[in-house]
């Protein structure tokens, strides 16, 4: 998630406050901090600081963006380094292996995609060990005559 920049509805509201404000007096004064003056600067401070914020919001985007970049940089130079070892020294290395290589995924998939073997036994004819076979493949038995 990343974050917004922003606006202010009361620095909106208060800018035109202020020249409403200034119509009444240009030097209105209404006591204990109540100035023309006063809240002329609030709301200067107060644009100034949510300038800064959107500046900084829109640096720390930025900054998000480069380590995106980066990070899929980094991880395609990884898997690259790991194919150099892979073709310098081959899949089934030690070498390999130290890199961060693993076989074990390739040895499984080998091992369940072997198909069942049905044995023969010389004494056994044939059509005999054909008829004790389940199917051909194709969901069929097979058949000799």
């Amino acid at each position: 998630m990343s974050l917004r920049t922003r606006g202010s509805a009361a620095v909106e509201k208060a800018q035109l406050r202020l020249a409403l404000l200034k119509s009444v007096d240009e030097n209105l004064d209404l006591g204990h901090g109540l100035t023309i003056e006063a809240y002329n600067y609030l709301i200067n401070t107060t644009r100034s600081t949510l300038e800064a914020h959107n500046t900084l919001v829109s640096n720390l985007e930025e900054s998000r963006k480069t380590i995106i970049q980066m990070d899929k940089a980094l991880s395609e130079m990884s898997e690259r380094m790991l194919s150099g070892v892979a073709t310098i020294y081959g899949r089934d290395s030690i070498q390999y292996s130290k890199a961060g290589g693993s076989n074990g995924k390739r040895n499984k998939q080998s091992s369940s995609k072997a198909a069942p073997v049905v044995a023969v036994l010389a004494s056994q004819p044939v059509q005999a060990a054909i008829a004790n076979a389940s199917i051909n493949g194709n969901g069929t038995t097979p058949l000799l005559q």
